[in-house]
């Protein structure tokens, strides 16, 4: 069972700041999948993709902070964006 006692899937989540570094626009993560998302499975496993970067990962379930808010969403995607558009033609 997740901390939250609530369906994890789609659902987006900030990570504690003990177990993940940075802001927490940077632990912004969106969970995916895994017996963690769920409230009536014993599983901890959590996929899903950091917001900030897109980068895949799993984490435990009891690694989850709270859900994120919408303004924190945001912030995550805008910068996901901005690092996209630092390293268009970096590889040129």
């Amino acid at each position: 069972m997740n901390p939250l006692k609530a369906e994890l899937k789609d659902e987006y989540v900030v990570l504690k700041s003990k177990v993940f570094k940075g802001t927490d626009v940077e632990r912004v993560f969106l969970c995916k999948g895994g017996f963690g998302c769920s409230t009536d499975t014993m599983g901890r496993a959590v996929m899903g993709e950091f917001i900030f970067d897109g980068s895949s990962s799993r984490v435990e379930s009891y690694e989850i902070e709270r859900f994120a808010t919408s303004f924190e969403i945001e912030e995550a995607r805008k910068l996901k964006e901005e690092a996209i558009k630092s390293n268009i033609g970096a590889n040129i």
